[in-house]
């Protein structure tokens, strides 16, 4: 019988068919997700890329910080020796004094000693230029690391470009860049321009004009530098932009007292970051808590921690309270976002709004003795304002019943000069808080306060007063007081615009000078 006809030779090739359909059918590999791929790929480069740029900038924020900006500050004495320089060489111009001549003059190759000077001006003008150029690669990538982070943000589908502070930020980024910009093209105009005279000689005709022009261009350059001061931020720690940021707004009426006052000068960077990093404890919370109770809370009990009021064990007893407690080291102990950055908060936050810290003392020492029932009330601000005035008033209401209350802040010096808001206080009998530990009960009347932040601007340098008066809701004086403060630029922003100014007047006359013989000639002087 033919093989191809025998019945069991067919079973078997149909069954052979049917196990490699069914092998085809259940291991085929699925087609690769190349759009994943890529994607996958082009985050990883993005992070290794902003690595890299990240230890540039370290790199360069330390050598800033030790040379440049701080420390030495050579940017900002290397154009005034050279102005001492220009005078010194314009001053022998005509004769060599005479211990140059003789072998001094030889080791300087027979230069005359004005020339001499000159040469040693244009090497530190190059000199200072490199620092410069420094400083624009530092800005560089800083504002690089700033938009990639910006776009890992908006990746995420957080609407970041539209955050609070985020355009503010973003204004300070490119001022810092014109005003570099304009210093190191006005030192380039100087250098190039000495170096043009110094191919002639001192006496050729024209070359004392060159010259004149690059002391303009230097003067105007370095007071530029002065009186547009620089902001100093960068990426290198999470706070690194703290100092550059100041609130556009801020909230009138305190809800979460210590989070409105910290949140509103945190850069939008950080504070992005730092919110997303406390939602990651959502799950940890203890019952009846929020996310808003628990950053107002931790930075609460933090603050009373590093003032001394309370203890380790107080601090981690209170944050219990809140969260669980093996959530407490995850938070304090973070490598970026922890116990440093959030310390760093704090100082920041008193350093702009000491009134607010001075009344939460104050609140503390009043909880510790508490008066009779009634409305506490106190009112603090700045005594020397250096720009705009900062004024917190504590409303705390210790009565049976809740009142409505009206306080007006009037001002002859400050623009606005009055402001009236409407408080309802709700009743914060302190006997019935009992026994319980002075931070809780911190916590609670600061929650229980209403609490106003008034930002004042001021109309007149000199002496000013405010006068706050709390009334009732029919107008009747239930407490007041009058604030006194002194309105003035503090010294160091009074020093640096003098010498900015004073640069400024001496590149007038520099770029003048050259032309007044020319006009004396025209009119026949």
């Amino acid at each position: 019988m033919d093989e191809k006809t025998n019945p069991s030779f067919l079973v078997d090739t149909e069954t052979d068919i049917d196990s490699m359909v069914a092998v085809l059918e259940s291991d085929t590999p699925p087609a690769p997700d190349l759009k994943n791929l890529t994607k996958e790929h082009t985050v990883i480069e993005t992070n290794s890329y902003k690595n890299t740029l990240k230890t540039r900038e370290a790199t360069l924020s330390g050598v800033d910080d030790l040379l440049i900006s701080r420390g030495a500050r050579l940017v900002v004495f290397l154009p005034i020796i050279v102005v001492f320089l220009y005078g010194l060489a314009q001053s022998y111009r005509g004769a060599d004094p005479d211990w140059w001549d003789g072998s001094v003059r030889q080791l300087f190759f027979e230069l005359s000693f004005s020339k001499s000077v000159y040469l040693l001006s244009l090497v530190i003008m190059v000199a200072d230029l490199l620092l410069l150029f420094v400083l624009h690669y530092l800005l560089w990538v800083t504002r690089r690391i700033f938009q990639i982070e910006t776009n890992e943000i908006t990746s995420t589908g957080v609407a970041f470009e539209s955050a609070h502070g985020y355009s503010e930020m973003r204004a300070v980024i490119e001022g810092a860049s014109n005003q570099l910009n304009l210093t190191t093209s006005l030192m380039v105009l100087a250098t190039f321009l000495l170096g043009i005279a110094l191919n002639f000689s001192i006496d050729t005709e024209g070359v004392p004009v060159l010259i004149a022009l690059s002391t303009g261009a230097l003067l105007s350059g370095h007071g530029v530098y002065l009186v547009s001061e620089r902001p100093r931020f960068n990426t290198v720690k999470p706070w690194g932009m703290l100092d550059s940021f100041s609130p556009p707004i801020h909230p009138a009426l305190l809800n979460k007292p210590f989070t409105d006052v910290i949140r509103a000068h945190v850069d939008p960077m950080l504070a992005v970051r730092f919110s997303k990093y406390v939602s990651s404890f959502n799950t940890d919370l203890q019952k009846g808590v929020n996310l808003s109770d628990l950053q107002e809370h931790l930075l609460q009990m933090l603050d009373m921690f590093r003032s001394g009021v309370i203890d380790e064990d107080d601090f981690h007893n209170a944050l219990t309270s809140v969260v669980d407690s093996k959530t407490i080291d995850q938070i304090i102990n973070h490598p970026e976002l922890g116990e440093e950055t959030l310390d760093r908060l704090l100082m920041h936050a008193r350093n702009q709004c000491a009134p607010f810290f001075r009344l939460n003392d104050r609140l503390r020492m009043h909880l510790g003795n508490p008066s009779n029932s009634g409305v506490w009330f106190d009112v603090d601000m700045e005594n020397l304002t250096l720009g705009q005035a900062n004024l917190f008033a504590f409303v705390l209401n210790q009565s049976d019943e809740r009142q409505d209350l009206i306080l007006r802040v009037q001002t002859p010096d400050f623009k606005p000069n009055e402001c009236v808001y409407r408080l309802r206080a709700d009743p914060l009998e302190l006997a019935s808080l009992g026994d319980v530990p002075e931070y809780e009960k911190l916590a609670k009347s600061m929650i229980g306060s209403r609490i106003v932040w008034q930002t004042l601007i001021p109309s007149s340098m000199g002496d000013a007063t405010v006068t706050v008066r709390l009334e009732d809701s029919l107008g009747n004086l239930i407490s007041g007081k009058v604030l006194t403060a002194q309105v003035r630029p503090d010294l160091f922003t009074r020093l640096r615009m003098t010498t900015g100014a004073i640069f400024m007047i001496g590149a007038a006359l520099a770029i003048i000078s050259p032309l007044i013989p020319f006009v004396g000639r025209l009119l026949g002087l």
